[in-house]
């Protein structure tokens, strides 16, 4: 599915905000526009972070922003890629489907 930039961005209002970062960490307000890639890299950045320092945080947070436990176990299961690559893109997508679905129901 493509996303245009300006969905991209308020899927990351919605990260900044579902993994309580201040404001200035993404610096959404000057930068208007972001491309898929951009938003994953700068969500990667967090979820590594997180994996590093404080798994059960980043746990927590993928089940208040409903990632599906099932469909990452399973995405974790026949995979070698990095962990915080398969969690960095449910993260997005997610993100993105609640903009979605916020822009077809408003």
């Amino acid at each position: 599915m493509t996303y245009d930039n300006k969905d991209i961005t308020s899927g990351l209002a919605l990260f900044e905000k579902d993994f309580g970062l201040d404001v200035s960490y993404l610096d959404l307000a000057n930068q208007p526009d972001f491309s898929y890639d951009q938003a994953y890299l700068k969500i990667m950045r967090v979820v590594e972070d997180l994996m590093e320092r404080n798994f059960n945080a980043l746990i927590n947070v993928l089940y208040r922003i409903d990632v599906s436990e099932h469909k990452l176990k399973a995405a974790l299961a026949i995979t070698n890629d990095n962990p915080a690559a398969i969690i960095t893109k449910m993260i997005l997508e997610r993100e993105l489907q609640k903009v979605a679905t916020r822009k077809k129901y408003s």
